[in-house]
């Protein structure tokens, strides 16, 4: 069998686990990193073992992919997310937006591209994973409205957000840079360890007036609201 065969049956292997119900098994992810990416890379995308994850193409959408730390890390609740020597995983998925790139017409504008992690309660999987993907239409609009209003310290957003009500803070650069998103959600919570896992958290490409930055938004999920929710898998603003 060639390699391009076996990598495309690797990948059809799994098909069957990333579409089954949430319920069926919650360590897919894990698994399919931990078993098979971190041994011979498919069928993931690559895998960076300085920094400790891997990329997967998600089998929703156009162009979404997956960062997933190559540790057992098992989402918002984790102690290690609070450990500043934890790897920046945000920073690094949007090192990685190439992989969303790749995949549609043209590259996504920097006002474009979001970076998402569903709370505790919002997610199927026991595994870290940042949701990499085109921001949907309306919160795109809804976020440059509001974009020069966002001040380096969290505040609540004037507009509803996908349904959601998050507080928002800027932060400026081409990258995040020594901003971790994590680190900087748990200094305002009076108890990190125990509020952090009801938190999403997602980070919006910016072009603020002063320059290009970030927007990082955070609330506690309601019922079956992930952060995942700005996002548009379809990447109808691409079009």
């Amino acid at each position: 069998m060639t390699y391009s065969r076996r990598v495309t049956a690797l990948a059809v292997s799994f098909l069957p686990l990333l579409f089954a119900p949430a319920f069926a098994d919650s360590d897919v992810l894990w698994k399919i990193v931990h078993d098979k990416c971190v041994v011979q890379t498919a069928p993931c995308l690559s895998v960076n073992t300085t920094e400790h994850y891997a990329m997967l193409k998600d089998l929703r959408g156009v162009a979404q992919v997956l960062l997933i730390p190559t540790d057992k890390i098992t989402g918002m609740e984790s102690a290690a997310l609070l450990d500043p020597a934890t790897h920046n995983f945000f920073a690094d998925a949007w090192a990685e937006r190439g992989d969303v790139d790749a995949r549609l017409p043209h590259a996504l504008p920097r006002d474009g591209l979001s970076l998402a992690v569903n709370a505790q309660q919002a997610r199927s999987q026991n595994q870290l994973h940042i949701h990499v993907d085109c921001l949907g239409a309306d919160a795109r609009a809804a976020l440059k409205a509001d974009a020069d209003t966002i001040g380096v310290d969290w505040a609540p957003l004037p507009d509803t957000i996908a349904g959601h009500k998050f507080t928002a803070v800027r932060v400026k650069g081409e990258t995040l840079g020594d901003f971790n998103p994590f680190l900087a959600l748990a200094k305002t919570l009076k108890d990190p360890a125990k509020e952090m896992g009801d938190h999403n958290l997602v980070v919006v490409g910016a072009d603020f007036a002063d320059g290009p930055g970030f927007i990082v938004l955070t609330d506690v999920a309601a019922p079956g609201m992930g952060g995942e929710d700005v996002q548009d898998h379809s990447c109808a603003i691409t079009h």
